[in-house]
C-alpha cells in the first residue's frame, strides 16, 4: 500500500507474484484535480446618498460554493453575487470552494460616503429704496455644486453666492450637491 502523490493524473499497475509463481495484475487511476477555483470579489464599490447598495462578486460557476465574510449587511452570505448595503466602509472577503474541495479567496472594498454637504442660504435680506440687491448664500466649498430656485432675478443660479435683486419679496432655496452625490 504505497502512498501516491502524482502531480498529474496517473494510472498505476500493481503486479502480485504468488509463492507458486503465478501472477496477477490490477490497475488504479489516481485522478489529480488540484486546480483552485477562481475567486473574484469584483471591483471596489462606492456607496453615496444616491447609491446605498451595490452588488459584489461575479457570476456563479456551477459546482462552486461561496461564503462571504463578514456577513453584515449582505443579502445572502452564500451567494456568488450578494447585495451589500453597509453603513460604514467595509472590506468583504469571499471564499470559493470548488467541487474538488480546493479553495480560493478574494476581497472587495465597499466605500461608504453618505455625508451630506452643508447648505446655508444665509440670513434674511431686506431690500429698500436704497438697497435694491443683496448677496445671498455662503462661501462656496470646493467639490460642491449649487442650484438656486427660483432663478428669477439672480445673477447666477449656479453660484454659491449669487446677487439677488427681485422686485417682490421672494424666498430662494439653494440645493447643494456634494462630490459624493449627496444633497442638502
Amino acid at each position: 500500500q504505497p502512498t501516491a502523490n502524482p502531480t498529474t493524473t496517473t494510472t498505476y499497475t500493481v503486479t502480485v507474484s504468488g509463492t507458486n509463481g503465478c501472477t496477477a495484475t490490477s490497475t488504479v487511476l489516481v485522478d489529480v484535480n488540484k486546480s483552485a477555483p477562481t475567486a473574484d470579489a469584483g471591483p471596489t464599490k462606492n456607496l453615496t446618498c444616491t447609491t446605498t447598495s451595490a452588488t459584489i462578486g461575479t457570476a456563479a460557476i456551477s459546482g462552486n460554493t461561496y461564503s462571504w465574510s463578514p456577513t453584515t449587511a449582505l443579502s445572502d452570505a452564500n451567494s456568488a453575487q450578494p447585495t451589500a448595503n453597509p453603513t460604514t466602509t467595509t472590506t468583504y472577503t469571499v471564499t470559493v470552494t470548488g467541487s474538488n474541495g480546493c479553495t480560493a479567496t478574494s476581497s472587495v472594498l465597499v466605500n461608504v460616503n453618505l455625508s451630506a454637504p452643508t447648505a446655508d442660504a444665509g440670513p434674511t435680506k431686506n431690500l429698500t429704496c436704497t438697497t435694491t440687491s443683496a448677496i445671498i448664500g455662503t462661501t462656496a466649498i470646493s467639490g460642491n455644486t449649487y442650484s438656486w430656485s427660483p432663478t428669477t432675478a439672480l445673477s447666477d443660479a449656479n453660484s454659491a453666492q449669487p446677487t439677488a435683486n427681485p422686485t417682490t419679496t421672494t424666498t430662494y432655496t439653494v440645493t447643494v450637491t456634494g462630490a459624493n452625490g449627496c444633497t442638502a
